[in-house]
């Protein structure tokens, strides 16, 4: 029986790697962020959802800012309720980068996160079972969680 080679790791890529990643999504959280609160102040204009406008229902995504600054505001069950992306994905992001700094810090040749689709692939059936369900209660029992049609 062979044993696993485990690869080696090259601790400047990561490095540089983490940098890039952290500044595009520290950058994009910055402009989301300042684009949502223009927009909640009303200084400039929200754009519709295409779903929601169109076909009376919730996209995927409706609900977010909801869910974003309920999550701001420490309420972490208001956020759930809106939008349940805004959190997982915050804990997926959590997860990785926990583990990349792990990784780089400790310097002992293992690697402390992975790079396996099930977490991301388990986050992305979570929304659209989110999404499927939150219509299915608002078109078959007028139970909106969002209040934004009844």
């Amino acid at each position: 029986m062979k044993a696993k080679k485990i690869p080696k790791i090259d601790y400047g890529i990561l490095w540089k790697d983490f940098m890039i990643v952290n500044a595009a999504l520290g950058s994009s959280a910055l402009f989301v962020i300042a684009v949502m609160l223009l927009q909640r102040y009303h200084l400039i204009p929200a754009f519709p959802c295409f779903v929601h406008e169109f076909f009376n229902v919730y996209c995927p995504g409706c609900g977010g800012t909801r869910a974003l600054f309920a999550l701001f505001h420490g309420q972490v069950l208001h956020s759930l309720i809106y939008n349940p992306a805004i959190v997982l994905g915050a804990v997926l992001i959590l997860y990785y980068e926990a583990g990349v700094l792990i990784t780089l810090i400790r310097r002992n040749g293992k690697v402390y996160f992975y790079q396996k689709c099930g977490p991301l692939y388990s986050y992305l059936l979570i929304v659209i079972l989110f999404a499927v369900i939150r219509n299915w209660l608002l078109i078959e029992f007028q139970i909106d969680l969002i209040k934004d049609f009844i």
